[in-house]
């Protein structure tokens, strides 16, 4: 059986970022979404709420049966500070063991210095969800550096919060397929006369003879043009 995943992003559209004109909840969701692709790539079920409340998310989390409650979220502090913080309900709790698998992945991706694993019962997404909960905090947006770092790399971010929950079940982590680049090779030949090749380009070379001709004519005329008022000025004095 799957185990179930619950993603649950941040909604704070007021939480502005330093850098990018965004804020965290664009970013967060931008995050989730990437970690809800990997996830069900490598075998969960996944559930990403982007709109409803706090309460209505741990309900539905609860209801779903999640084995495991994901919030994610960015950071802001005093504008120097950086650094992955993940938080959970009890040092005793199934989500501190979940918290530090998914910080053992992200924490070095991540470029901030100042990061720990924290207890903290007093967030609404650590203390009411049914399932053990790992909140995260990838990194301060109030930071340009790490802001701007965050916005470019939040599927790398989703990758790594979904190593870190591969970690945390047991399950192998399954890379994602690069894209197909399809190539053409075009084969010409040889030819005995230029005339011939060009046929194979369609009649490229000949177009390009015409328009190289038609502007020697403009050219020969503004030359005779030239010529002509030059005269005409001789006359006139």
């Amino acid at each position: 059986m799957a185990n179930k995943v619950y993603l649950s992003p941040s909604d704070q559209t007021a939480n502005k970022y330093a850098y990018g004109n965004t804020n965290e909840a664009v970013a967060c969701r931008k995050i989730a979404d990437a970690c809800e692709v990997a996830l069900k790539r490598c075998g969960f079920e996944v559930k990403n709420n982007k709109t409803d409340s706090m309460q209505a998310r741990c309900n539905e989390s609860d209801k779903w049966g999640a084995d495991l409650h994901v919030p994610i979220h960015t950071n802001a502090f005093n504008k120097q500070v950086t650094g992955t913080r993940i938080f959970c309900y009890s040092k005793a709790s199934k989500g501190y063991k979940a918290a530090h698998a998914i910080f053992d992945v992200l924490a070095p991706l991540t470029p901030g210095t100042s990061e720990n694993v924290t207890v903290n019962a007093s967030l609404y997404e650590t203390r009411y969800p049914n399932a053990p909960t790992a909140y995260i905090e990838v990194d301060f947006h109030d930071v340009e550096e790490t802001a701007k770092w965050i916005i470019e790399n939040v599927e790398a971010i989703g990758e790594a919060i979904c190593k870190g929950i591969c970690n945390y079940f047991g399950r192998a982590y399954v890379e994602p397929v690069p894209p197909v680049v399809e190539k053409y090779h075009v084969e010409l030949g040889e030819y005995d006369t230029i005339k011939e090749a060009d046929a194979m380009l369609g009649g490229v070379y000949a177009r390009i003879s015409a328009v190289e001709a038609a502007m020697s004519e403009v050219q020969n005329a503004l030359d005779e043009l030239e010529t002509v008022l030059r005269k005409a000025q001789i006359v006139e004095r």
